[in-house]
């Protein structure tokens, strides 16, 4: 039997076909080794803090509870059994810790029911932490980043932290859910903890803007004008809530990728209330 002669052209494409092949595979491994790098590190970092247990925290079937108090809810969801709301209690964090490994440490973001549990940085601009993770490192993970122009202190009007919309679910990509109403109903709040002070971040909008739009503003000229962009910021949410900041309020914007058209954005905003540490 003869064996079939390849043409130049065949072998030429043969070649790099498997080149091509080639080349994908040390790309994925290089993305994949990032995340695992990513999630070493973050990991790590879990050892400075006692999460709330969550189930522990749910009231008993029956019992009366005040909400504010308890931390979460159990709601009946007809013939589909419970619904959990994920409310939970204040994380403990060991910021003083955190702080001699990085001293560009400003606080901790935790959302209950989610994978937001970081620690967050701020660094002199915005382009740094965007690309290197708590501890330094070059990754693509990046780090949960306060805005450069606020006040370490989280004492500007809106307090604004980055993250990137990670495909494997880590760092802020949680925040695109929040487009889903059923999803706002069981995450309606987060957490924040810094060295002064503990929050609970009552949510209260959630939407696709983009790198031009007024979400960025960090302070306001009257409260006037503060009122009124909270309006515009509540009538974008997608999702319902009767959640509604008032002109005396100090919000959180927390930012991440979208893929809904170019420099799109997912951002998600919360009122600050000031919480027992």
């Amino acid at each position: 039997m003869k064996r079939r002669k390849w043409k130049k052209s065949e072998v030429i494409i043969a070649i790099l076909l498997d080149l091509l092949g080639v080349v994908a595979i040390v790309a994925l491994s290089s993305i994949l080794l990032e995340y695992m790098g990513g999630s070493t590190v973050y990991n790590d970092l879990e050892k400075y803090v006692i999460l709330p247990d969550e189930q522990a925290d749910l009231p008993v079937e029956g019992e009366s509870v005040d909400y504010a108090q308890a931390g979460q809810d159990e709601k009946s969801d007809g013939a589909s059994g419970p619904k959990v709301v994920h409310y939970g209690r204040c994380p403990q964090v060991d910021l003083a810790s955190l702080r001699v490994l990085n001293n560009d440490v400003v606080g901790w973001i935790y959302g209950p029911g989610t994978k937001i549990n970081y620690p967050i940085v701020q660094g002199e601009d915005n382009s740094f932490y965007l690309t290197h993770m708590f501890d330094g490192k070059e990754n693509k993970c990046g780090s949960i980043f306060m805005d450069s122009l606020n006040n370490a202190d989280f004492s500007n009007t809106n307090s604004i932290l980055h993250g990137h919309h990670m495909k494997n679910g880590s760092m802020f990509a949680s925040l695109a859910q929040y487009e889903s109403q059923e999803y706002y109903d069981s995450h309606p709040v987060l957490w924040l903890v810094t060295s002064e002070k503990s929050y609970l971040v009552e949510v209260f909008t959630g939407f696709v803007t983009d790198t031009d739009s007024d979400v960025w503003q960090i302070e306001f000229a009257a409260k006037e004008d503060y009122k009124s962009w909270l309006d515009s910021m509540k009538k974008n949410s997608m999702f319902a809530c009767d959640v509604m900041p008032g002109a005396e309020d100090q919000i959180l914007t927390l930012a991440t990728c979208s893929y809904k058209y170019d420099d799109a954005r997912f951002v998600v905003m919360g009122i600050l209330r000031e919480a027992d540490q």
